[in-house]
């Protein structure tokens, strides 16, 4: 039974899908193609073969649109005299681990289980030792029955901590059955309790560059021109219409990490999927969201690479050179609010990391790596490889 003065917030639906989210499949084995295609006696060989290099004239840099990727509504006006009640849940979400001495960051979900419509207009997470609040204003309306992903929340983690207790909250405005809004302001949650690690030291691995029977094989695997993939492409683009830009960039991010699901290859065998079966079965493991990731950044006029692991792939895309790397950062936190945004870079530029098996926005640190002073680290993996994209002139 339901009492129209009664207003709570149900206990929350704590999910932390952390790194080990991986381990039905990329992270629990090699990746079997990988190891068989490139073993440590031919590496060697394979460096001195050139089979591809970028030619930095045709790399392309996403434009770092001057305005923000959107506006808040305005607030309804509170009018209402009474209290109609609320009834919601929460969940929350972070695929790697926290690291003390560094920013940590989950995305808060919370669905509606009440009667009345919810307009969220600012969220946070509250550390409660000490009352820091860190969030953000948003504008989103929940209908009843509804659940959304309200947003990304960082917070930073103190050197020399175990544990954070914190608390999810939400400044939410509650529709009455008059069509009058109510104005709840603040309300938290249960508060929950996250283990930090310590942060490790940075490790020096090798790097490989397009050997050429793992280029080959990716390559052929790669298809922008796919009608499939410019469809994908196209709905997550034409949010942000105009020239190649960093929201398009994070729009075609998003929509992989929220229409594609994880799942392992089957039992003995380890597929690199194309982009189409991909797309068909709506579901891969991490070569195959690599693969469709970089085919969508080249349907887009963008420019993509994928790195693999001894136990995993990720996609990235080139982000331009290193002066121009604080306007695509700006650009992302504009999209997102205030994340940290990991990249790498080489003799060409900046590439920023791609991996929605990993983390839940682009620039987010992926599979297999941790943060460090000033950077990031691979962990425990012998080399890297690295398959640049090659442009495809013709369809």
């Amino acid at each position: 039974m339901k009492y129209p003065q009664k207003q709570y917030i149900t206990p929350i639906v704590l999910l932390l899908i952390m790194s080990s989210l991986l381990t039905t499949g990329c992270v629990s084995g090699p990746i079997q193609d990988v190891r068989e295609l490139l073993s440590p006696s031919t590496a060697t060989l394979l460096q001195a073969e050139t089979v591809y290099e970028l030619d930095p004239l045709r790399l392309t840099v996403p434009v770092t649109p001057g305005q923000a990727p959107y506006t808040l509504e305005n607030r309804p006006s509170a009018s209402a005299t009474y209290a109609p009640g609320f009834e919601v849940a929460s969940s929350y979400f972070y695929y790697s681990g926290f690291y003390e001495g560094t920013e940590g960051v989950t995305s808060i979900h919370v669905k509606n289980l009440g009667d009345n419509t919810i307009f969220v207009y600012d969220f946070g997470l509250l550390r409660t030792i000490n009352d820091e609040w860190h969030g953000q204003d948003t504008s989103i309306t929940i209908l009843p029955g509804e659940e959304k992903m309200i947003g990304h929340i960082s917070f930073n983690i103190p050197e020399n901590t175990e544990e954070i207790t914190l608390k999810a909250g939400l400044s939410m405005m509650v529709r009455t059955s008059s069509g009058k809004w109510y104005d709840y302001q603040r309300q938290y949650f249960d508060e929950f309790t996250v283990e930090i690690e310590q942060q490790p030291m940075a490790q020096e691995t090798p790097y490989i560059y397009n050997p050429v029977n793992i280029f080959e094989k990716v390559e052929g695997k790669i298809t922008p021109y796919d009608i499939e993939v410019r469809k994908m492409a196209a709905v997550s683009a034409k949010k942000y219409p105009g020239q190649y830009n960093i929201y398009q960039l994070c729009s075609l991010f998003d929509d992989t990490r929220d229409n594609i699901q994880y799942i392992s290859d089957p039992r003995g065998r380890d597929m690199w999927s194309t982009p189409r079966d991909t797309l068909r079965v709506g579901a891969g493991d991490c070569d195959d969201y690599a693969i469709l990731l970089a085919s969508l950044v080249e349907s887009i006029g963008g420019t993509a690479r994928i790195y693999m692991t001894d136990t995993h792939a990720f996609a990235a895309v080139y982000a331009g050179e290193v002066d121009n790397i604080e306007n695509v950062i700006e650009a992302i936190q504009y999209y997102y609010g205030p994340l940290p945004v990991y990249y790498t870079s080489d003799e060409y530029g900046c590439w920023l990391m791609m991996d929605p098996t990993s983390s839940v926005y682009i620039g987010g640190l992926p599979g297999g790596t941790a943060p460090v002073e000033g950077g990031w680290t691979f962990l425990n993996t012998s080399q890297v490889t690295v398959i640049d994209i090659a442009p495809q002139d013709e369809e």
